[in-house]
Order: structure tokens, then sequence, then C-alpha cells
């Protein structure tokens, strides 16, 4: 078991490595035989990604592709479709949102449009219609882009609970809520055969993660990922940003980064510290693992400033 795991990573790896020399916004990288994740930028989202900078997942059934999650509307969902199209000529029959963010699921509309079956838990759903204004003229303040052609908004009929089994295409998934993430209602697509998991942004790695005000806290986020890597213990992780890897680089990239961030934050937060002093303070004393992932130097103090409110507003 342990040399096929060390196989499946040593390919992993040397197909991420062909990411940086290839020109598509989205990169299809093999998973598995008919898994793939499709990567895209580590970066901030600009108008050539179209605010996919994010990573997407895609099942090919003998009766058409699932895809999990389906960009940040018409223009992403569009990237989608073409990374999809070089690996397989089968359509896009299901998509699952993992998330309530723009790119898990302002694409619905275009693939629904194709013939796709929109999925997604209730809580998931939830979130969805709540954000979807702000979510909306975000993509517009950014891109231009008009909030009328997400209209109509396509959220799927939800599912009740915070699991629920699915066999789409022959292909058995789990779709599985922890907790609050990134966003609350994040979920996951577990396949418990294979044992992968598409984690949405519950887990980030190759770029740090972001702390946003949007319902989220991160002790919340923090506890949430234990629950993931302890219920399931997957051997394959296709996270919400970056390559697939294993739970071990989650936990180093996501985890520990949470949980770093509350043991430094919160006692401050309590104490009523002055907030300028402790963010500077922290972010002085980044481990330097941290401070090696994407986007580490323009992010990582807003991260401390926002998890300070957060314990401040509790």
């Amino acid at each position: 078991m342990f040399q096929t795991l060390a196989k499946t990573f040593a390919t992993l790896a040397l197909a991420a490595a062909a990411i940086t020399a290839q020109a598509s916004v989205l990169q299809p990288v093999k998973v598995a035989d008919n898994i793939y994740a499709l990567v895209g930028p580590l970066g901030q989202r600009d108008a050539a990604n179209a605010g996919d900078n994010a990573t997407f997942g895609a099942i090919v059934t003998p009766d058409g592709v699932i895809l999990i999650d389906s960009g940040a509307g018409n223009a992403g969902a569009q990237l989608i479709a073409k990374a999809l199209h070089t690996v397989t000529d089968k359509p896009v029959r299901w998509v699952i949102n993992t998330g309530s963010q723009d790119h898990r699921w302002l694409g619905n509309a275009w693939f629904a449009a194709q013939g796709a079956k929109i999925i997604a838990l209730a809580t998931t759903v939830d979130v969805e219609q709540a954000n979807a204004e702000k979510e909306m003229q975000s993509l517009k303040m950014q891109f231009g882009v008009n909030a009328e052609d997400f209209k109509p908004l396509t959220s799927p009929d939800p599912l009740p609970g915070n699991e629920a089994k699915l066999t789409l295409g022959g292909v058995s998934l789990e779709l599985r809520h922890f907790g609050t993430g990134h966003f609350p209602g994040d979920a996951v697509v577990w396949m418990p055969s294979q044992r992968i998991a598409f984690s949405g942004d519950l887990v980030f790695v190759d770029r740090m993660l972001g702390v946003l005000d949007n319902g989220s806290r991160v002790d919340q986020w923090a506890q949430t990922f234990k629950t993931f890597a302890s219920t399931l213990k997957p051997e394959i992780i296709v996270p919400g940003h970056g390559k697939p890897c294993s739970l071990a680089k989650a936990q180093a990239e996501t985890g520990d980064y949470l949980d770093w961030l509350v043991r430094e934050v919160k006692p401050a937060a309590e104490s009523m510290d002055d907030l300028e002093k402790t963010v500077n303070r922290v972010a002085a004393a980044t481990p330097e693992a941290f401070l090696k992932l994407n986007n580490a130097e323009g992010i990582n103090k807003k991260n401390i400033n926002r998890t300070y409110l957060e314990f401040q507003m509790q």
C-alpha cells in the first residue's frame, strides 16, 4: 500500500510540475483513473482567470462528467469547460457545489443550460442564496461583469441534513458537511472506495488561505478541519486551492496555520491588547513555513487582523 501511495504522489508531483509550463488558466492534473483536478492560478483573481483562481474537480463516468464546483459565473464556467475538453469529450451531467463563494457556484446556470443537474446540501444552498447579491456585486466591481449575466441564478434542490450518499454514472459518492470552513456551509465530496476527498475551500495548499468577513470564524474552521481529517483520513485531497496533496500537506498548510492563528491571536483579543501592536507582533513571529506560501506577504497581516476582530466580536 505504501509503495502504491508513493507512486501515486510521485505521479502527481510530475504532473503538477508541468503546470507552470502551460498557458491555460486551469490545468488538468490526473489524480486517478478518470479523476482530475482542474488547478487554477495560486495568485489573486483577475480578468484573465475570471475569478477561477481556485481548484475544481472532475470525475469522468460512462454516462458523463461529475463536476465539482462550477466557476465564477458564465466566464468561469466556460474556462472549466475548456479545460475539461482536454481530458474528455463527455458532457457535464452533474455539478456538485461544495461552497458558496462565487467560483464554487455562480457558473451553475451555464452548466444547467447545457443539461447538467445541480446538486448541493441544504446548508450550502442557504449560504449561496444569502450571499448571492454580494458575490455578484464583487465580480461586477472587479471585472465589470453585469450582475444580470448570472440571472436566473441556479441553485439546486437542497439535499437535507449534513450528509448525502449519491450514485452518479455508476460512481458512489458522499457529500459531507463537517462544519463551518472558509465559508459557512462548506462541504466535501468523498469517494470512499478510492479514499479521495474533494475538500472545496476547507483546504488551501501551495498558497496561504484567506480569512474573510463572511460569517466564518477561524476557530470554527480549525475545528472543522480536524473533524474532516480524523473522520475521513483521506489518502488524496483535491483542495479548494492548490494541487492535489496528501493529508499531511493539508495539515501543514491549512490545519497548522489555522491553529497557529487561534493560538497566537485569541489571547490578545480576549485581553483587549492593542490591535495594531498585536498584528505587528504576531506577523513578526510567523513561522517561516507559512511565509513561504504563495500570497503570504500580502495576506498574512490581513488574516491576523481579521482573526483578532472575530474574537473581539464573540
